[in-house]
């Protein structure tokens, strides 16, 4: 398989997380349960020549047709300024999403590395899917959500 895939799988097991392996799509998948939002999905998906993947942390609903343009806005000034990821949805089917992508090379991902890496999309649906649920279900203004969550005490 290869050194990114033995240090993730490594990482998750050490973990002790529950997760599977799609050997054809090459990813890792699992369920995780946070304080704001219930049941997101996360993707550990290995790109390239074994030297690069990508962390999709999934919002558990998905963005109805009517409410996606309100979405956009929302995740648009959340990325702003985001130094590690971003947020993104398909305005097909209204899935929501956090993406992180390490290009690791030859690095040596420990156990420290894979923390930040891997739990970053879960921070940041933690800190912004309260927000991004009142968009989508109570149709609250994005930019006043936004200014809400970026200056709370946290």
């Amino acid at each position: 398989m290869g050194a990114l895939y033995d240090a993730i799988k490594n990482y998750l097991d050490e973990q002790e997380w529950r997760y599977n392996y799609d050997e054809e799509d090459r990813y890792f998948s699992m369920g995780m349960n946070l304080k704001e939002v219930d049941s997101c999905r996360v993707y550990i998906q290995m790109r390239g020549s074994d030297d690069a993947f990508t962390i999709y942390s999934v919002l558990p609903v998905k963005a109805p047709e009517d409410k996606r343009s309100a979405v956009a806005e929302f995740i648009t000034r959340a990325n702003y300024g985001l130094i590690h990821g971003n947020f993104e949805m398909d305005y097909e089917d209204g899935e929501i999403r956090y993406k992180v992508t390490t290009a690791c090379g030859d690095i040596d991902l420990g156990e420290e590395p894979m923390d930040r890496i891997i739990n970053t999309g879960f921070c940041m649906l933690d800190r912004y899917g309260k927000g991004l649920l009142s968009v989508i279900y109570g149709n609250a203004n994005p930019a006043a959500i936004i200014d809400e969550i970026e200056n709370a005490d946290d």
